[in-house]
């Protein structure tokens, strides 16, 4: 059995044009964020995994949980189920287009 992954990348040349507040994920569904300093990941529904280049420790969240990114390196978000998020970069709402 085959498992479709769908990437989205949002880096700093994109976030000026993304304005949607949330977007809905599929099941296995990845979003990679470039340097995620100070982004916040909110997980309105379902559930999602983050991880970060060079670091061991991998965040889980539910929904009504959330993540603020303490560091520079490339985070991969993986949606567990199918789901809801909403990345706000340092107090603005962005989203893949």
């Amino acid at each position: 059995m085959s498992t479709t992954h769908t990437t989205e990348r949002l880096d700093g040349r994109a976030r000026h044009r993304l304005n949607r507040p949330a977007m809905a994920l599929q099941k296995n569904a990845l979003l990679s964020i470039a340097r995620p300093l100070g982004c916040r990941i909110d997980c309105i529904a379902g559930s999602l995994w983050i991880t970060r280049d060079g670091d061991p420790h991998d965040t889980l969240l539910s929904a009504g949980e959330h993540h603020v990114a303490q560091g520079r390196p490339r985070l991969i978000v993986q949606a567990l189920e199918a789901g809801v998020v909403r990345i706000v970069s340092r107090g603005v709402p962005v989203s893949a287009s």
